[in-house]
């Protein structure tokens, strides 16, 4: 049997204590694997297009060009690319912009190991990932949207099949491909297949855009 690839990262802050400490919890898992390191954005670009890692983990503040910058220079160069955003509580200002410009998720540096680890794996995999107090306030936000947003969710997600609509309530409940397809009894290439008719429908970059959609849509039970 074939071992499946690790999951390379580039990991990316300008703090060696935290990148040591996120170092150590990543190399406990043995399906991951830390291919480079960056101290500021402008190095996390080169890297990010040189390594062309399976996940970037990413600081927010840091010099020369901050975490926010760096991935909407990555995400330039290569669409695809999954950066999941390390934040500290009380820094919700930035979450707004790093869901506008593209990102994967969004971590607590406070997170525990299992929460981190399973961020990165959940991001890998295709799914959104968000730390639960993050969660939260991104969901309250969503709530708070006017009225206008929430309709104009609806019309987007009434373009979908029913199957597809289905995908959709589920990814906006953070699961990922495979947990879908056990949920739906189907193959998981099948959902596959439906993620991406949903994400050209709804005009969506990721999951997360598409997660936002059926929040704002009132598709998602709470």
């Amino acid at each position: 049997m074939t071992m499946a690839s690790p999951i390379s990262i580039l990991l990316v802050d300008d703090d060696a204590l935290i990148r040591a400490g996120l170092r150590a919890i990543l190399a406990s898992d043995q399906q991951i694997s830390i291919i480079g390191e960056a101290e500021n954005g402008v190095r996390a670009i080169a890297l990010a297009k040189r390594l062309n890692p399976a996940v970037i983990l990413m600081d927010i503040r840091m010099p020369q060009l901050d975490g926010l910058g760096a991935m909407e220079g990555i995400l330039q160069g290569n669409p695809e690319a999954k950066v999941l955003i390390l934040t500290t509580f009380g820094e919700e200002e930035y979450i707004d912009r790093a869901m506008t410009g593209g990102a994967a998720g969004f971590m607590l540096k406070s997170s525990g190991p299992d929460e981190l680890l399973g961020g990165v794996h959940a991001v890998a995999e295709g799914a959104a990932a968000l730390s639960p107090r993050i969660a939260r306030r991104v969901i309250e936000k969503v709530r708070g949207i006017n009225t206008a947003s929430h309709s104009q969710a609806k019309e987007l997600v009434q373009e979908l099949t029913p199957r597809e609509q289905q995908v959709l309530a589920l990814v906006g409940a953070s699961l990922t491909n495979a947990e879908i397809a056990i949920q739906l009894v189907l193959s998981e290439a099948t959902v596959k297949g439906h993620m991406t008719a949903v994400l050209l429908k709804l005009g969506a970059r990721n999951r997360v855009d598409a997660a936002l959609i059926a929040y704002r849509a009132g598709i998602v039970s709470s």
